[in-house]
């Protein structure tokens, strides 16, 4: 093997493994005499070519098991992470310091559907989760748009409160194209199931309130809309956080990939708001506000074009 066949056998991993050795031969056929490594270019090349290769193949099978099973993970943790509107509910820490994410809106109809949502999703009953699921999201609507006098969008507690809504939604575009939790649960095991559920027991009891005020003159709080002084409390969410996405994500797996892949966007404004406080003082938040939106927008947009391929292969088959 020539030195320039090894450089080029690095690039090309790459793309997938059924299309490395024709692009292989290919480039050795019309390389020049004596060359030793790929250009600059032909570098660029290969690297453009293998994302474009592998965004077609991932459009193409998003309506395969595997994504069905991203999905299904996806719709798990954020299923569980809305029962923190629950929970907020139940301890009643009014007027207690919250760490980096403000807790949900205090209103039952939002939140306790959850419950609800989630056994019916264990129990096999698809449809009925996720018609419940989008109920329960868009009862929301209402809430932001007339909880700061008819200018809900310029108040900065309904952009805080806009990370709960985008999970909300989330949660019932994911029931909508997956298999849910009863599909999820034995796809993580046991151990991992626990240890997602001490993680979002953690970040829901740092999320609605440690029961402790901070020192006089100290401030805690981290909103989406504000930055604070470090402080080192901010890590008790941290931790959580972190035990949550190493629950879930299976690098070694196709799905756990995937899993990967979209949960992390989904949880965009939380772990931007772990590192706000890194940004300059000067830096304008609702800039940072609208730039961590993105993740989650995404995420709905690819479950959208996955319901969209579901819908095209099923015509196909009964074509």
């Amino acid at each position: 093997m020539n030195p320039l066949e090894h450089r080029l056998r690095r690039w090309l991993r790459l793309y997938p493994i059924d299309q490395r050795e024709e692009i292989l031969g290919v480039l050795l056929a019309t390389a020049g005499p004596g060359r030793e490594r790929p250009s600059p270019r032909d570098a660029a090349d290969l690297v453009g070519g293998a994302v474009r290769v592998r965004l077609n193949r991932e459009i193409r099978s998003l309506s395969s098991p595997i994504w069905r099973d991203a999905f299904a993970v996806l719709s798990l943790v954020t299923t569980l992470l809305l029962f923190t509107g629950v929970i907020d509910l139940l301890r009643d820490y009014n007027g207690h310091y919250s760490l980096v994410q403000p807790p949900p809106a205090p209103v039952w109809p939002m939140w306790a559907p959850w419950i609800i949502v989630a056994v019916l999703s264990v129990r096999g009953l698809r449809r009925t989760a996720a018609g419940l699921a989008w109920a329960a999201a868009l009862s929301q609507l209402p809430w932001l748009a007339v909880s700061a006098g008819g200018s809900a969008f310029e108040a900065p507690f309904v952009y805080d409160h806009l990370f709960w809504f985008g999970l909300a939604v989330i949660a019932a575009a994911a029931l909508s194209v997956s298999d849910g939790l009863r599909r999820a649960l034995p796809l993580l095991g046991r151990w991992r199931v626990a240890a997602l559920a001490i993680g979002v027991g953690g970040f829901a009891y740092v999320v609605t309130g440690i029961g402790q005020r901070p020192p006089r003159g100290s401030v805690v709080a981290l909103n989406l809309t504000e930055q604070a002084p470090l402080d080192p409390r901010w890590l008790f969410t941290l931790a959580p956080t972190v035990l949550i996405i190493a629950a879930v994500v299976r690098l070694r797996t196709a799905y756990g990939r995937r899993a990967a892949a979209v949960l992390v966007p989904s949880l965009a404004p939380l772990l931007c708001s772990l590192t706000l406080w890194l940004a300059p003082p000067d830096a304008p938040a609702v800039v940072i506000v609208d730039f961590r939106l993105i993740g989650p927008v995404a995420v709905v947009l690819l479950i959208g074009a996955t319901a969209v391929s579901h819908v095209r292969e099923r015509r196909r088959s009964t074509s």
